[in-house]
C-alpha cells in the first residue's frame, strides 16, 4: 500500500462510517488477494510483483455502497 492508498482508505472510511469502512477495506483485501492468486495462477504476475491496490479499495467502496447493510446483516446471522 502506497501513500495514495492510506489517503484513499482514510476517505472511504469517512463516506462509509464505521461499520462500512471496514467491510470495505475487508473486501478490498478479499478482492485484491483472489485476482493476485488468479494472476499468478495464470502466470501474468510473478509472486512477489506489485499490483495496484486502490481499484480494489474502489471496488470495495462500491460494493458497500451498494450491499453494504445486507452484507453485514447476513455475517451477523452467521453468529447467532
Amino acid at each position: 500500500m502506497g501513500g495514495g492508498d492510506v489517503k484513499l482508505g482514510a476517505f472511504m472510511g469517512l463516506g462509509l462510517g464505521f461499520p462500512g469502512g471496514i467491510l470495505a477495506t475487508v473486501l478490498a483485501f478479499l478482492t485484491g488477494a483472489v485476482s493476485a492468486v488468479f494472476l499468478i495462477i495464470i502466470k501474468k504476475k510473478k509472486f512477489g510483483e506489485n499490483i495496484p491496490f486502490g481499484p480494489f479499495l474502489v471496488l470495495g467502496s462500491l460494493i458497500t455502497l451498494f450491499w453494504g447493510q445486507e452484507i453485514i446483516k447476513w455475517y451477523l446471522q452467521l453468529s447467532s
